[in-house]
C-alpha cells in the first residue's frame, strides 16, 4: 500500500502552541509571584523560536497497516500505531482550538486507558478520520469493526 501523508495547517498550530505554553507558563509559574513575567520573557523570546519548530516537526502519515507520528524539538518522538490496534479516532476542539479553526485528532487504541496519540491542525480531519478507519477495515476486515 502507498504512503498517505496528512496535510497540516502549520501556522494555526504553531499559534495554538505559543498560546497554549504561554498561558501554562503564566499558570504554573503564578503559584510563585513571578508568573507574568515569565509568561511575557516566554511569548515574545522563547515562543517565537520554539512553536514554529514544534509545527514544523510534525509528521502524520499512514505507511501501509501503520498510523505513523513524528514530532518534538529537544526530545522527538516517534510514534508508530498499527491500524488493527485503533479502536477509535476522535475528533476534539476546545474553546483554544477553535480560535484557530483546527482539531485535534486524538487516536484511541485498544489495550490503553488513555489516548496513544494525539494529532494537531490535520486539514480535512472528517476525511482522514474516515481514511484511517476505512483502511483499517480494509487491511484487517471485519474483525476489528466497533460492535
Amino acid at each position: 500500500m502507498q504512503e498517505t501523508n496528512f496535510e497540516i495547517d502549520r501556522d494555526a498550530v504553531k499559534n495554538y502552541f505559543l498560546i497554549t505554553q504561554t498561558l501554562l507558563c503564566l499558570v504554573l509559574i503564578t503559584f510563585f509571584g513571578i508568573g507574568l513575567i515569565l509568561a511575557l520573557i516566554h511569548y515574545f523570546l522563547f515562543g517565537p523560536w520554539l512553536c514554529p519548530q514544534q509545527a514544523n516537526n510534525l509528521r502524520y502519515r499512514l505507511e501501509g497497516s501503520t498510523l505513523r507520528a513524528d514530532g518534538g524539538v529537544f526530545f522527538l518522538f516517534r510514534k508508530s500505531i498499527p491500524l488493527e490496534r485503533i479502536t477509535d479516532v476522535a475528533l476534539v476542539q476546545g474553546p483554544l482550538l477553535r480560535c484557530f479553526n483546527i482539531w485535534a485528532m486524538r487516536i484511541q487504541t485498544a489495550g490503553s486507558a488513555q489516548c496513544e496519540a494525539t494529532l494537531y491542525g490535520v486539514r480535512n480531519p472528517e476525511e482522514i478520520r474516515e481514511l484511517i478507519l476505512s483502511r483499517r477495515k480494509q487491511v484487517y476486515g471485519e474483525k476489528t469493526e466497533d460492535a
